[in-house]
């Protein structure tokens, strides 16, 4: 059997009429290649050998075939679920399995199993690495081709090719007796020593793995019955309980995590009966070392008359046989041999070209470090760098998605949540939400989105109006899917959310909002003041000797006060924001450890359960911001000072030193509590940046952006074009199955504010406001 380049297809019969599926592996972290290759994009998604990355190499060469068209599946990180979609070619038909973590190649070849086993009763499979360099596509389906007839009989057919040099970094094989159109397999050795290396190539029997292998459905499922039945069954019930589009099945994390992580090779190959090795008539890399790379490009001359490969702004001076690659500007270099120099803008390495597998010694240690260098490119700072990037996703994706997917004009208010995949999710709606919404298109007006905020700011007053207005004049605390009340009880934190909604609503023209948000003043004053100072969390409350009192409400109460104090101009809302301030300094701003008290006792006792141990460091922001801009607007030391400790605080305690977000809880001495992290965290770290920057002299510029990048990075980028991933474990691996639209007054808040104009951020002297008069009427 032989491949027919000119007709492109395999031109006899594919193993008795089976059909033919191919699986391309592309979960690996390509560590060997650091710094260029990390965990957020390893080499399958680089250029390193030709004008386009590995994994688009490897597509094309399987779609080379027309009959093979439309049945290609790429088994990959979900992590990496957006740089695969951008790698398949617009209109193909490839679709995605995509692991929630990695499980080695075994499970990868258990998938691709039970995967063309739940299309059909049979089928011939090519499975192949993402991330090899492969010399000409012709001879490679030369050699699959070859192979056909073995694998369509039952025989698990692999890929090996004549070792070039003695290589200590491939696994080999060793081939026995002849056997149709290769050799019975006798043994996998995997990475030899120099000497048996050399050994291995005089005796001239023994292959490199290539890492390819073609097999029959039926064939494999046996095989991992016998010899793997444990990874079989759990990648089995992981599968039936994925999760599935018309373009990928996503695998969940709870039924994947118990498949065992074993390679291809040790859970099978090693064991099975009927083995064959097809001797490959194409060049081959595995790109698995800098010396493996630097080989590969002076094989195809790309090298100066020394043999240097040199990559990027590079000037080499007596140099030789070395591999030279700069991605941060010029990189000069002098009397060098035989050495791999690879700068990156935020880490380089250099070692001699013989021991640069060594990176692997590297990689272990910044893994004990947890080093974010070991997990994605960190970013670089330029002055607004990400501006127009914030613009985009802002004005042109958010706001416009929230806008049409957002809003219940059925029911009335807005949605409580969306799915990952853009539809409303049923269930109660909380007012703080419905608030929050309204925040949200009238900063967007303010702002100068040209969106029909103002429709949807009067489609959430009007719904908030009519349906949660409590008889004492505060606001409902949540409603059914139907738009009725479920929850009449006040809750303090629901009328701070309602009091800055309205105060935009103001600001955007809205009639009533003035008249409503003096209502709620009014409501908190007579119904939920606490003796001590303060508000309690509900009326209930007040005759409960139990009841807990929070930190936290008063800090979105001081927002409140602070937003109707910039939009009226009226001090009296400035000397309630004094009395949360003085709270805080008596009270919730730990002076021992700079931390915030959570959770408090009657008389502002703090508790004394664990709850009292418990803090946040996302509220640590958000508390630093609103202190910042307290002190902008009266010049109070004492509040900047609090503000600047809390952010210190949270930068060396509260930070994921893998992924940048801050955790989403740690212990009064900074232990962490729960490593994962959320996005609203995110998002009050950059405010706080913003507000803190130029004090004591600081420039938090290349903070500010880095922030920016690393929202976009975790939260934003991988979503869907408008939504965002909202809870991420401490990996950085999504684990929320739905996007709350109580975030986006987080995103909102903090991205118009980076959009501000420099230094209009501390522009916050008062203007008398209070005789100001409603610009629009309310449309009803």
């Amino acid at each position: 059997m032989a491949f027919d380049l000119e007709n492109r297809k395999l031109n006899a019969s594919r193993g008795r009429g089976l059909p033919f599926l191919s699986f391309v592996m592309c979960g690996g972290s390509g560590s060997r290649l650091w710094p260029l290759s990390r965990i957020d994009k390893p080499k399958q998604f680089h250029r390193l050998s030709g004008k386009e990355s590995l994994l688009s190499a490897t597509l094309k060469r399987l779609q080379s075939a027309p009959d093979l068209n439309g049945r290609i599946t790429v088994i990959g990180a979900k992590n990496h679920q957006m740089q695969i979609e951008k790698t398949i070619s617009a209109g193909s038909d490839i679709k995605m399995i995509l692991e929630p973590v990695a499980r080695n190649t075994a499970a990868v070849a258990a998938l691709a199993t039970l995967s063309a086993l739940s299309g059909c009763d049979d089928a011939l499979i090519l499975l192949c690495p993402a991330d090899h360099d492969i010399s000409s596509t012709e001879q490679f389906w030369q050699s699959v081709a070859q192979g056909i007839s073995a694998a369509s009989r039952g025989a698990i057919v692999t890929f090996g090719l004549l070792p070039e040099r003695p290589e200590t970094g491939y696994g080999y094989i060793e081939a026995g007796e002849p056997e149709d159109n290769g050799y019975a397999i006798t043994r996998f050795v995997e990475k030899p020593d120099h000497e048996t290396a050399i050994a291995f190539i005089r005796q001239g029997r023994f292959f490199w793995n290539s890492g390819i292998f073609l097999f029959r459905a039926s064939t494999m499922r046996e095989a991992f019955l016998q010899f793997a039945p444990d990874i079989w069954q759990h990648t089995e019930g992981a599968l039936q309980h994925a999760d599935c589009s018309a373009e990928a099945i996503y695998l969940r994390d709870e039924f994947y995590q118990s498949v065992p992580a074993i390679s291809f090779d040790h859970a099978i190959m090693e064991k099975a009966d009927r083995r064959m090795l097809i001797p490959a008539s194409f060049s081959w890399s595995d790109l698995g070392s800098w010396q493996s790379l630097c080989k590969l490009e002076q094989q195809h001359d790309n090298q100066d008359d020394c043999g240097n490969v040199l990559i990027g702004d590079v000037i080499a001076h007596d140099c030789s046989n070395s591999y030279i690659r700069s991605e941060a500007g010029l990189l000069t270099i002098s009397g060098l041999k035989d050495m791999a120099v690879i700068a990156l803008k935020d880490a380089t390495f250099i070692s001699p070209l013989a021991q640069s597998h060594q990176v692997q010694a590297i990689v272990k240690e910044l893994t004990q470090q947890k080093r974010a260098e070991l997990y994605y490119e960190q970013p670089v700072y330029a002055p607004d760098i990400h501006r127009q990037h914030v613009k985009d996703w802002l004005f042109e994706k958010a706001l416009p998605y929230w806008a049409l997917k957002g809003a219940d004009h059925r029911h009335g208010g807005f949605y409580e949540s969306l799915s990952l995949q853009g539809l409303p999710v049923a269930g109660p709606r909380r007012s703080r939400t419905m608030a929050r919404q309204i925040y949200v298109f009238a900063k967007g007006q303010l702002a100068g989105w040209a969106g029909a905020s103002s429709d949807l700011v009067s489609h959430g007053l009007l719904f908030m109006q009519e349906r949660g207005r409590s008889r004492s004049g505060g606001w409902v605390q949540s409603f059914t899917a139907s738009g009725e009340v479920a929850q009449a009880r006040e809750n303090f934190y629901d009328q701070t959310c309602m009091l800055l909604a309205l105060s935009y609503a103001h600001q955007a023209g809205h009639n009533q909002a003035l008249q409503l948000g003096q209502e709620t003043f009014a409501f908190l004053d007579n119904k939920l003041a606490h003796i001590a100072g303060g508000f309690y969390e509900s009326r209930a409350d007040r005759d409960n000797p139990r009841a807990l009192l929070t930190s936290n409400a008063h800090m979105h109460y001081l927002e409140a006060c602070l937003a109707w104090h910039e939009v009226t101009g009226d001090d009296a809302y400035l000397r309630r924001a004094d009395e949360v301030v003085e709270l805080c300094k008596d009270h919730f701003f730990d002076r021992d450890y700079w931390c915030l008290t959570e959770f408090f006792q009657n008389g502002w006792r703090q508790v004394a359960d664990a709850r009292g141990d418990h803090t946040e460091p996302g509220h640590y922001f958000e508390w630093a911001a609103l202190l910042s801009d307290y002190a902008n607007r009266t010049g109070c030391r004492e509040a900047r000072r609090m503000a600047h400790r809390l952010y210190s605080c949270t930068l060396s305690t509260g930070i994921n030193r893998s992924t940048g977000l801050a955790y989403n809880s740690v212990s009064r001495e900074g232990r962490p509590i729960d490593r994962g992290s959320r996005s609203w965290q995110q998002c009050e770290a950059l405010k706080a940046a913003i507000m803190l920057d130029g004090y004591n002299d600081q420039d938090l510029k290349p903070e500010i952006e880095a922030r920016i990048a690393t929202l976009f990075r975790w939260h934003l980028q991988p979503a869907q074009e408008g939504l965002w991933y909202d809870r991420l474990d401490a990996s950085g691996t999504n684990c929320s199955d739905h996007v709350p639209a109580s975030i986006l007054y987080h995103l909102v808040s903090a991205l118009t504010l980076y959009l501000q104009p420099l230094g209009k951020v501390d522009a916050k002297k008062s203007v008398n406001k209070q005789n100001m008069v409603e610009r629009v009427t309310m449309p009803v």
